[in-house]
């Protein structure tokens, strides 16, 4: 999973790095689809543009660890961003 993107984060670090620096990128494919100062910019972005399919989210001159969501994969957790978040507690009428 996610072969391709680190195959192009691994060959394109340098030119990653000059590009955008100590910017957290979104890969998929053999793409940079966005590039942020945030986790959080970064994931929201990724789960706008990208739903529940599989992207690469890392800072080009940070390790290689990886991480991996079980429940989006599975679908069990929803990253539909177009659902409004009313706030613990609040009754939707949903």
């Amino acid at each position: 999973m996610l072969e391709t993107e680190l195959n192009y984060l691994n060959t394109h670090r340098e030119e990653l790095l000059r590009l955008y620096g100590g910017k957290i990128l979104v890969i998929k494919g053999e793409e940079v689809s966005g590039a942020f100062d945030t986790m959080d910019e970064a994931l929201k972005d990724a789960a706008t543009k990208h739903g529940l399919t599989n992207v690469l989210i890392r800072r080009p001159a940070d390790g290689q660890v990886a991480v991996s969501i079980p429940a989006l994969t599975l679908g069990i957790l929803n990253a539909d961003n177009a659902r409004s978040n009313t706030g613990a507690g609040h009754n939707s009428g949903r």
